[in-house]
């Protein structure tokens, strides 16, 4: 799995926005219904966001040598560490949730453009808002996947080892032991 750059989140975006602008006067010219996601998305979008805080800040307690001392004052001794599949998961998410804020950003400011065009001629603006609370909901889910996916990264093996390699620092993918299976040793 490759890390989030910002250049990827900004091509999606521009790719989205450039689609739904070409689709939005495709489909208006046939006097179709505009695609632009309802009011109640942005309560599914914000639930999405605060499940994915929920679980980066989780996963942060874990990793961070500050808050392994916290959690160990009030966490029972017999309590389990974090599982590193639930710690891939929330990465993954954090990924999907940037890609789709960078998407929803996009895909509403092309149409968004559109609506601005068409401010003299239409009597309501309903539309235009929308776009526009699209696309600051979809700038915020790229952000909060951003932040996630960082809290989820693992700190290098090797504090002096290079921060500009594939892995964030360590100089090999995998810790002792695993991906032993996957490996020929």
């Amino acid at each position: 799995m490759r890390y989030l750059t910002v250049l990827s989140l900004v091509v999606v975006a521009l790719v989205a926005a450039v689609v739904g602008w070409s689709i939005n006067q495709a489909l208006t010219g046939q006097s179709q219904s505009m695609l632009i996601l309802p009011w109640g998305s942005l309560l599914a979008e914000a639930a999405a966001a605060a499940v994915l805080v929920y679980l980066g800040l989780r996963l942060r307690a874990y990793r961070d040598p500050e808050g392994e001392r916290r959690r160990r004052r009030r966490a029972p001794a017999d309590r389990k560490p974090y599982d590193p599949v639930w710690g891939v998961g929330t990465a993954a998410a954090a990924q999907a949730v940037a890609y789709y804020g960078a998407l929803t950003a996009g895909w509403h400011a092309g149409i968004g453009v559109d609506q601005v065009m068409l401010l003299g001629a239409r009597t309501t603006q309903e539309s235009l808002w929308l776009c526009v609370a699209q696309v600051v909901a979809g700038a915020l889910l790229m952000v909060v996947g951003w932040v996630v996916e960082n809290w989820c990264k693992l700190p290098p093996d090797d504090p002096d080892a290079e921060k500009d390699t594939p892995y964030g620092g360590r100089q090999d993918p995998y810790t002792a032991g695993e991906g032993g299976y996957a490996r020929h040793q």
